[in-house]
């Protein structure tokens, strides 16, 4: 079922009506939702149709990461998730919430934005360009928004940004500034800002794509074990090496559409869609 043309936004401030969310506390048998659960997601920008129908699931826990040729709708679908884009068809949840709407006798109706924000930050998000604040250190960069968003306390933020710029390996930089960081170390004051929110899901949007080559593999060991300690993730990368070795599922985008999904291995050693099969041709 897909969303109706123009929905309406949903200015309450209650609880969101008709949302589905998981606490964790399911009855004796039943199976936890999916950790992300796409259902026929289409985007359009005017007369451009980005996405064209994309359904997918990643179960709590795994990593799912995208592949396909530039134009393919991959960012775009990242940024569906969160809510940073509408969608115009269809239907988006995490850990069974939808997401950026509200259900009501069949019909969608967009979240007050604050409603939206709330959801967010319990997704995490990497991109492509660091986005750190200038005029702050590594350390005020990560305390930032557990602090405004969250509340925490002064005292109880350092601690946790201490710890998290200590497991990205960056304990020594945490007085830096970011001019005085490596991109690569950008790169990883931003996963520990991400995380300082304690996220259930974690996005990355080609996240080593601004980095020179030398840099990129610490940004991956940095990934690598966060999907070992079990976080869920979803990545956009062109690091076929990567979503061989840590990947749970692999997908092939190309068109707005998924092409062919399947285990990483199998599916780039012995992709069955010509597509696919064109597509890694050109990079393995």
């Amino acid at each position: 079922m897909t969303r109706d043309e123009g929905t309406t936004r949903d200015e309450g401030t209650t609880r969101d009506e008709g949302t589905t969310r998981d606490e964790g506390t399911t009855r004796a048998g039943e199976q936890a939702p999916p950790m992300v659960l796409a259902d026929q997601v289409c985007k359009n920008y005017g007369a451009l149709k980005v996405l064209k129908g994309v359904s997918l699931e990643v179960q709590r826990g795994k990593v799912l990461c995208l592949i396909g040729p530039s134009g393919s709708g991959k960012s775009t679908f990242l940024r569906c998730i969160n809510h940073l884009e509408r969608v115009d068809a269809g239907r988006l949840y995490v850990d069974g919430e939808l997401v950026g709407y509200s259900e009501r006798g069949g019909r969608l109706y967009e979240l007050h934005p604050a409603k939206a924000a709330r959801q967010r930050r319990e997704i995490g998000m990497v991109f492509q360009h660091f986005n750190l604040f200038p005029h702050r250190t590594a350390l005020e960069n990560v305390i930032e928004a557990p602090m405004l968003v969250r509340r925490l306390r002064r005292k109880d933020a350092v601690e946790r940004a201490s710890a998290l710029l200590a497991q990205v390996g960056l304990a020594a930089k945490a007085d830096a500034y970011p001019a005085q960081l490596s991109g690569g170390q950008q790169q990883r004051v931003a996963i520990a800002r991400a995380l300082a929110m304690e996220p259930k899901l974690m996005l990355f949007d080609e996240p080593t794509s601004a980095l020179d080559p030398e840099l990129v593999g610490e940004v991956l060991g940095v990934m690598k074990n966060l999907a070992a300690a079990g976080m869920t993730m979803v990545v956009v990368t062109h690091e076929m090496a990567f979503a061989r070795e840590v990947a749970d599922t692999l997908v092939f985008m190309d068109g707005g559409v998924v092409v062919e999904s399947g285990p990483p291995r199998a599916l780039l050693e012995n992709p069955q869609h010509e597509r696919t099969q064109a597509f890694l041709s050109k990079l393995l």
